[in-house]
């Protein structure tokens, strides 16, 4: 595991205050500034001065995913038609949100049904928005497209999404993956 300069503002500063130009003198970092409006972004370091920082405790540190998460969502929605969530996206959004399938805490995989002929297409899109589309992801989102010949897509609280009776058939041919869902499914 590779040191990183939160790591090293951690153990040099604690909760003190620091100004970039502490940063720049312990790193050699001639960015320290933009290093810590970076930080700043991410929820590493927040500023109480002009130029003054303080590194937060873990504990003050906001949970950056439900933005990811969001930050996600929205640009699939926004992507080219047609399309529609499939897989544990669309057990989500049947049981408004109350049933949610993750591989673990920080890692969200949206599942989205396209027409055969538009994965590169969305591919494309994803990678301009800087979303992976790729399964080795470990951290954060990523879109899994699953290309269909014919699809068939409804609107359900404001989302595309496969039909009823194809999530309640995906429920059921998975009970060790969704367990109980089908009982919270919206008719």
């Amino acid at each position: 595991m590779s040191l990183t300069y939160s790591a090293v503002i951690a153990a040099r500063f604690g909760e003190r205050e620091f100004s970039a130009k502490d940063l720049a003198r312990l790193t050699g970092s001639e960015r320290a500034a933009k290093l810590l409006s970076e930080l700043k972004h991410r929820g590493t370091v927040e500023r109480v001065g002009r130029g003054r920082y303080r590194c937060l405790r873990p504990s003050d540190r906001p949970d950056l995913r439900a933005t990811e998460w969001a930050r996600v969502r929205s640009a699939v929605l926004e992507g080219p038609d047609p399309k529609g969530w499939t897989g544990p996206a669309a057990v989500e959004v049947w049981t408004g949100g109350r049933y949610l399938v993750a591989p673990h805490p920080f890692l969200r995989v949206f599942h989205l049904a396209v027409p055969r002929g538009r994965v590169a297409l969305w591919r494309s899109y994803l990678r301009r928005r800087g979303i992976s589309s790729a399964s080795r992801k470990r951290v954060g989102a990523s879109v899994h497209l699953t290309p269909r010949e014919e699809l068939r897509v409804v609107v359900h609280r404001g989302e595309p999404v496969i039909p009823r009776r194809e999530v309640l058939s995906l429920i059921r041919e998975s009970p060790g993956i969704y367990a109980d869902a089908e009982e919270l499914v919206e008719a």
